[in-house]
């Protein structure tokens, strides 16, 4: 009896300690707004992407503060358009002062949850290229993408290979990050595929993300 007792604290102790690990090295990406400065008065909380917040519309003025985790854009307009009203990146639970009235839709980037390993690339413009269509790739390789790419996402601290060509081939970016969100403008830079990985083989330009951001 002595000896299942133990054995069941010693799992105990080495389930504790790994959710702690867990906990300290990802976190689900969320936005917390409040109607007043320090966490006061009604609030209301995301983890959800969000292409229309029209009924949220009369509530927008009220906002004095948020709290947020991971990145996040605004948007003036319905479905991710009309140009960006707020840009938001904290690689944990950070909180300011803003005001996000005229603010009609809003997303996270990429997967709610960071540790995933994935790209994701954006059909915007130039004065908005984290708008427009998002697409989230988790597998080993992607291409089609039915657009060039103006801004890519990158969770889990994974490093992606972009070629210029959807076959793979041709001249190669490799993007390098060491968050677990982190994001980058591709001006100048055609993406038509991608390969999770950096390679010498590649021959490619590399890119530390980290320091663009």
């Amino acid at each position: 009896m002595g000896f299942e007792t133990n054995r069941v604290a010693m799992w105990l102790r080495l389930f504790s300690f790994l959710v702690c690990i867990n906990l300290t090295l990802c976190f689900l990406q969320e936005m917390t707004f409040y109607m007043e400065p320090d966490y006061g008065g009604n609030a209301f909380r995301f983890r959800t992407k969000e292409p229309d917040l029209t009924a949220y519309w009369p509530l927008w003025g009220e906002v004095k503060w948020l709290c947020g985790n991971g990145y996040w854009q605004g948007f003036g307009g319905t479905g991710y358009t009309d140009g960006s009203t707020f840009a938001y990146n904290s690689g944990g639970m950070t909180c300011t002062n803003t005001s996000v009235n005229s603010t009609m839709s809003m997303r996270f980037l990429g997967p709610l949850e960071t540790t995933t390993p994935s790209v994701s690339i954006y059909s915007g413009s130039s004065y908005d290229p984290a708008g427009g269509t998002e697409r989230i790739f988790t597998n080993l390789a992607a291409n089609s993408f039915g657009f060039v790419p103006t801004y890519m996402a990158l969770t889990g601290r994974s490093n992606w290979t972009g070629f210029i060509n959807e076959d793979f081939s041709g001249n190669s970016t490799c993007f390098s990050t060491s968050e677990l969100v982190a994001g980058i403008s591709l001006e100048g830079i055609e993406i038509r595929s991608l390969v999770q990985g950096c390679n010498a083989i590649y021959e490619s330009k590399y890119v530390d993300v980290d320091k663009v951001l």
